[in-house]
């Protein structure tokens, strides 16, 4: 994990996300994406590869992080939390999943622990079997919606 140090002039979530992850993301292939859309008012971080992503975040005023994963394969989306993830497959006694970040300390140490998770489970994410295991893990595979699909509900009525 990297060393908690004090909060800088200028820095934010994001900033530390792409302190401690970019290695990684770097090594995986990832790219950071800007986050558009009604999601851009919430601000964060996300990376992706392909129909992976990764999608960083945080509740200041709760004082909580969270990293969603999304998969998109074909037609197909699946989604689950990192969290969820990672108690459905770590083993007993393994390393918890860090998400506290009410002072800048521990929120350093938030986003290490969710780096050095995503950094583990990134392998079994891109594997074939990646729905298999979101599913298996809790998480959900949602269904498309159709593009005109409130103009076809218009009609119809």
């Amino acid at each position: 994990m990297a060393k908690a140090r004090k909060r800088r002039k200028g820095e934010t979530f994001e900033t530390e996300v792409r302190r401690q992850f970019g290695s990684v993301s770097e090594r995986f292939g990832l790219t950071d994406e800007e986050i558009t859309g009604r999601l851009a008012v919430l601000g964060g971080v996300k990376y992706v590869r392909g129909g992976l992503a990764y999608r960083w975040n945080w509740d200041p005023r709760e004082g909580y992080m969270w990293v969603r994963i999304l998969l998109d394969l074909d037609d197909d989306r699946y989604r689950i939390s990192l969290r969820r993830l990672v108690t459905n497959t770590q083993p007993k006694g393994d390393q918890i999943l860090l998400d506290n970040c009410r002072s800048w300390l521990v929120l350093q140490r938030a986003v290490a622990s969710h780096t050095l998770w995503v950094e583990r489970l990134h392998p079994r994410l891109i594997a074939l079997d990646a729905p298999n295991l979101i599913l298996a893990s809790g998480g959900e595979r949602l269904v498309p919606a159709m593009p005109d699909a409130a103009r076809h509900r218009r009609s119809v009525l």
